[in-house]
């Protein structure tokens, strides 16, 4: 695994043995989230024969640190990774993004025309979809976490016990620390812009695109990601055994598999 520099960015890049594919993949992780726990999606695709990058957003962990993350936007994690695809000259790259990372690779797409894919696993919804949530969740304290944030303009990080309820919830319990300690805080502005609803222009998505989203998540619920689906009119893939973290959840092969397969079915040559 290489760790490559572009300005305040940390990107992590894997090239495989012999290339079989001609465009890479570009990974973009979620909410609080790193390039830690793609870890297991970029060794897979590298081995399969992809060149395969993961960006750190600007503010998390190893890229540097951002004293203004607390109102960081949406739009300045779409200039990151737009940034990086161009300075690394992966214009053609297929964008393979998570939870909220799901949407910055929807506004990322709308913009880069000579992206090959977008691929979206238990994506934030943009606006025209509505944002879904299990109500029996205990969200009180976390509210009244990011209220105090709010006051004081720093970044929230969820805590392990909201994590686990969330985020956590289809994790072996042995491996729940080890991987919430791979998520740093998030930019309160991001938080209440997801809410509200970002704007993303499907007609401008000019590329094939797929929908994965997965039954046992609390966080995006599966109804949410067929709307996604439809609305992005994008190829939808739905598992009953996965929640919020396909990729690090037991069987995670399974889905690593699937996007595969969907690539090589999809992207010409």
């Amino acid at each position: 695994m290489l760790r490559i520099k572009v300005g305040n960015l940390a990107i992590d890049k894997l090239r495989p043995e012999i290339i079989k594919y001609q465009y890479p993949l570009l990974f973009i992780h979620g909410a609080g989230g790193t390039s830690e726990y793609l870890r297991n999606y970029l060794l897979f695709f590298a081995h399969a024969g992809w060149k395969s990058y993961a960006i750190n957003l600007r503010g998390h962990h190893p890229s540097d640190r951002e004293s203004t993350l607390a109102q960081v936007t949406i739009e300045n994690y779409v200039e990151d990774v737009e940034r990086v695809i161009r300075v690394l000259g992966i214009e053609d790259c297929a964008l393979i993004g998570h939870s909220m990372g799901g949407l910055i690779a929807q506004k990322t797409a709308m913009h880069v025309h000579s992206v090959k894919a977008l691929i979206t696993i238990a994506s934030a919804p943009p606006q025209g979809v509505a944002l879904e949530i299990k109500n029996d969740l205990p969200y009180s304290g976390t509210l009244l976490k990011s209220m105090w944030g709010m006051l004081n303009m720093k970044p929230v990080k969820a805590t392990y016990f909201m994590a686990e309820k969330t985020l956590l919830n289809n994790i072996e319990e042995k491996e729940r620390k080890n991987i919430f300690s791979m998520f740093v805080a998030e930019s309160l502005v991001v938080g209440y812009q997801v809410a509200q609803g970002v704007f993303v222009d499907p007609d401008k998505i000019q590329c094939p695109k797929l929908v994965i989203g997965c039954q046992k998540d609390a966080m995006a619920l599966i109804s949410m990601q067929e709307k996604l689906a439809e609305f992005l009119h994008a190829d939808f893939i739905s598992y009953k055994q996965f929640a919020h973290l396909p990729m690090l959840e037991k069987g995670w092969e399974k889905s690593a598999n699937d996007i595969a397969k969907w690539l090589k079915t999809n992207i010409p040559e």
